[in-house]
Order: C-alpha cells, then sequence, then structure tokens
C-alpha cells in the first residue's frame, strides 16, 4: 500500500472502531498506532507512540482546561446559576415563552464560565426543566431548551474545543476566544427569537405565568459572574495574563464567590473538583490519541493529497465549506463531537489552509458544527444529558423532535457566518488593532 493509502485506512479503521462503541480516544490511539507501525519501523513507530501524546498532555496551554472546567464546576454547585436563572426568569416573565427564554439566556451566561456542553446542560436541566414542566411548558420545548442552552458553553469562551483547537493548529487561544463572542451571542439570540415566535404563534406550548409573582431579591453574586467573565476576557485582552492565567485568576475568583455560601463549604470544593478531575481526563485521552492521529496522518501525506486534489478540482471555497459542513454533520450523527473536531483538524486542516480560509474562522466554524453534532440524532451527547436529569417519563424522541427547531435557527446561524465572515473576524481584529 501506498502511503495514502495507509493513511485512508486509518482514517476508515478509526471511524469503524468509534462505530463498534470501542472509547474514542482507544479507538484513535489504536488506527493511529497501527498507521504509524505501517509506515515506520516497529520501534520507531514505538517511540513515537510513547512521546507525542506526552508532548500533547505536557503543552503550557492545555493547563487553561483543567482550570476552567474546574471553575465552572464550582459555580455550578455554589448555587449561583440558580439565582440568575430566577431574575432572568422575573425579567422575561411577559415575553412569550419567557421560562424558556431565560433558560436559553442562563445557558448563554453560565457558557462564560463554563467551557463544558455538557456539563453546563446537566446544571441547567436540573435546575430548569422541573421549573418548567410544573409551569404547564410542552416537554419537548421544555427538555430541548435546555440540550440546545447547553451548547452555547462550545463556543461562548472560555470554551475548551477552541482551546484544544487552538493548541492542534497553532493558532491564538486569546483570538479564537474574542472570534467566539458574537458568534455565541448570535446563536443564544436565534434560539430565543425562535422560542418566542413559536410560542406566540402557539400559546399552548408555554402558558403565561401567574400575575404579581414576588420579584427575587437582586443579590451581589448575581452580578459577579458577569463581571467574572468581563475580568477573564478584558484581562487577556490587555495582556494582563495569558488564557492559562486566565483559569487560574478565574478559578480563584470562582471560589471567593462560592466558599461563604453554607451550601458549598468544603465538601461542594472536594465535589467541584472530583468533577472537574474526571472531564479533564476524559477530554485529555481523546485530544492526546488525536495528536497522534495527526502526526501519523502527516506520515501519510494524506493532508496534503487531499489539499491537491482538491486545488486540482478547482473548487469553490463556498463549494468547500458546504461539503465539509455536510461531512461534519454525518459524522457527528455516529462519532463522538469532540472526536470528530480532532479528526478534522488532523485532515482537513491543510486543505482549508492552501484553500486560503482564515484559520480563526474557520475555528469558529468547526466548533459551531460540533454544536450542531451535539443536538443531531442518533449520537447528540447534549440530548442524551439533558435525558439524564428528565423526568424518566419523557422519551428520548420527544426531546429530539424539540431539538429540530433549534437545528433550523443553527442554519439561519451557520449561512450568517459563512456567507459573513467578517461577523466572527470583526471583534478579533478590532481588539488586535
Amino acid at each position: 500500500m501506498s502511503p495514502v493509502e495507509i493513511g485512508v485506512a486509518v482514517l476508515v479503521g478509526a471511524v469503524a472502531l468509534t462505530l463498534l462503541r470501542l472509547p474514542v480516544a482507544l479507538a484513535l490511539g489504536l488506527a493511529a498506532f497501527a498507521g504509524a507501525a505501517a509506515i515506520l519501523p516497529l520501534p520507531a513507530a514505538l517511540s513515537l507512540t510513547a512521546r507525542l501524546p506526552f508532548e500533547f498532555a505536557a503543552s503550557w496551554e492545555f493547563a487553561a482546561v483543567p482550570l476552567f472546567l474546574a471553575m465552572g464546576a464550582v459555580i455550578t454547585r455554589s448555587g449561583l446559576a440558580e439565582e440568575i436563572m430566577a431574575l432572568a426568569e422575573h425579567w422575561l416573565r411577559r415575553a412569550p415563552g419567557g421560562l424558556a427564554v431565560a433558560t436559553n439566556l442562563t445557558g448563554a451566561g453560565f457558557g462564560a464560565v463554563s467551557g463544558s456542553s455538557m456539563a453546563s446542560t446537566v446544571a441547567l436541566g436540573r435546575m430548569a426543566v422541573p421549573q418548567m414542566l410544573r409551569s404547564g411548558y410542552d416537554p419537548g420545548l421544555a427538555t430541548a431548551t435546555v440540550a440546545s442552552a447547553g451548547t452555547l458553553a462550545a463556543l461562548i469562551p472560555p470554551s475548551i474545543p477552541l482551546i484544544v483547537y487552538g493548541i492542534l493548529s497553532e493558532t491564538s487561544v486569546a483570538k479564537l476566544f474574542f472570534a467566539g463572542i458574537v458568534p455565541g451571542l448570535l446563536t443564544a439570540f436565534a434560539y430565543a427569537a425562535m422560542i418566542m415566535i413559536r410560542c406566540h404563534l402557539n400559546p399552548s406550548l408555554a402558558p403565561p405565568p401567574a400575575r404579581n409573582q414576588p420579584r427575587p431579591p437582586l443579590s451581589w453574586r448575581v452580578l459577579a459572574l458577569p463581571l467574572l467573565a468581563l475580568v477573564i476576557l478584558a484581562g487577556i485582552y490587555r495582556g494582563l495574563f495569558s488564557p492559562n492565567e486566565a483559569g487560574a485568576v478565574g478559578m480563584i475568583c470562582a471560589l471567593i464567590l462560592a466558599l461563604p455560601q453554607k451550601d458549598f463549604g468544603w465538601r461542594g470544593l472536594v465535589d467541584a473538583l472530583a468533577e472537574a478531575t474526571r472531564q479533564t481526563a476524559a477530554i485529555i485521552a481523546v485530544a492526546m490519541a488525536a495528536f497522534l492521529l495527526t502526526r501519523t496522518m502527516a506520515l501519510t501525506g494524506m493532508p496534503d493529497a487531499l489539499a491537491a486534489l482538491v486545488d486540482g478540482w478547482s473548487v469553490s471555497p463556498l463549494l468547500l465549506i458546504l461539503g465539509s459542513t455536510l461531512l461534519f454533520v454525518l459524522m457527528g450523527m455516529v462519532l463522538d463531537p469532540f472526536g470528530v473536531m480532532l479528526l478534522s483538524v488532523a485532515v482537513l486542516l491543510p486543505t482549508f489552509e492552501q484553500q486560503g480560509f482564515d484559520l480563526i474562522w474557520l475555528g469558529i466554524i468547526i466548533v459551531k458544527l460540533i454544536e450542531i453534532g451535539l443536538l443531531t440524532p442518533p449520537v447528540g451527547l447534549n440530548v442524551f444529558a439533558a435525558k439524564s436529569v428528565t423526568p424518566p417519563h419523557i422519551p428520548l424522541t420527544t426531546i429530539f423532535r424539540g431539538v429540530g427547531w433549534f437545528l433550523l435557527a443553527e442554519v439561519g446561524v451557520m449561512a450568517v457566518l459563512i456567507l459573513f465572515p467578517g461577523v466572527v473576524l470583526w471583534l478579533p481584529q478590532t481588539l488586535s488593532n
């Protein structure tokens, strides 16, 4: 077999092993090692397999991942999200589907300190789903709102996928963070508009709230969450600290907010750190295997061959990105979304780079497609996460049907981001100037 044929076989093998329900990290790692062993002498392949994952895990940039995950876990367990949810519900009580809109906007705010979509979905689900069901909301709308709002954490900084993409593509994590702000807010507003339009046209989806509801107290901690996100982004912009150091600053600020709470305490801190440790271990295992796969793909020459093939076909940039979007959606239906991103960076990044795509814009598009993959059946990990915190009598099919409306909103957002790249690039370019 030629090196390029080996590269194709490695990629097919990685996908096949994943479809056989092998853990993503193991599937990618085994496929990468097999490809390296087919090209290099066995001692060299073993050396590569032992060295590269350590190099990736020891990357200084990756230190931000456990810190931001720990910050989100501390905020979740401190009860701060519930306070924000109550206040947002009061402000939006007169809007059609006000409680669902409040859940969506709370998801955007929580994404600014979480970075993990599934963690955000579970936290929102525990708070919002029982409350919406008690208020008479349609079960499909209530659960789909939680599943979709949780995906905002994948884009609104600090975003774990953006950190990993920045490391693999060797682009600025700070610029990626700023590039994700406008698309993230645009997605949140598109979700909110869709909810309000649906509930206006069909009031049975979301009954109006009872009149004369008391206003929840405006706690200083509610104002602290947006201030925390602002401190992180402003500190990165002003050069006061790097994204990694921003994670440490955010974690310290989260502890200052959480430790005085009676329902948090040292037990809450231990539980939050344990949760962040489990999430970090899962992410880093997949990322190390994907990093090894990236190097194996480079050895086979498959990415360069694919780039040359696309260049020879004279495919327009728009057609290339639309074809890649379809590929992402199909892969997202059967594969772990995080694995989809890492596979795409390994195989498609050289093709996009040779075609002149801006890597910052491309990173946002890839993460947006990951968001869509988190909601797309039959995998839809965020849908399963929402199901795990909803009453047993609500079937999975009900949640997927509700999510379909949010996917329709995503089509509009993706059209804007693809046709008008300046929506993504305006803020990082303005700040860099």
